[in-house]
């Protein structure tokens, strides 16, 4: 699937996200920016069979998605711009006594981005 990303890749866009959106997206840098992002629903069921699959060999039996905000490095024609990027989890087993388990990255799948968000920015 060409639109996966590396887990650096996914945490360096997280990242920046973090560190350069002081509002809720829109204007954050004092340009505009999209908070709406494109996944056909073809791209998401390939993406979950292999994310359902790569769990299973793992013995992952319990696999999830989060969903993380990112953003691009600025270059000489776009600004920094949002992104988001899918990335699976693993149910493990809980050090904390008051939770059975919990959720954990599954840095041995791929994330997926490459997502187009509307422009110009609008609401939903």
């Amino acid at each position: 699937m060409g639109k996966k990303i590396t887990v650096a890749k996914a945490k360096k866009l997280q990242k920046k996200w973090w560190d350069t959106r002081s509002m809720v997206t829109t204007n954050g840098k004092g340009h505009e920016d999209t908070c709406q992002f494109y996944f056909t629903v073809e791209e998401l069921q390939t993406y979950l069979a292999e994310v359902k699959t790569k769990s299973l060999q793992q013995g992952v039996e319990t696999p999830g998605i989060n969903i993380w905000f990112g953003a691009y490095d600025e270059t000489a024609d776009k600004p920094s711009l949002a992104t988001v990027f899918l990335a699976p989890t693993k149910r493990v087993k809980s050090d904390d006594p008051e939770m059975e388990f919990e959720d954990v990255a599954n840095d041995e799948i791929e994330p997926i981005n490459e997502t187009q968000g509307k422009w110009p920015p609008t609401i939903y």
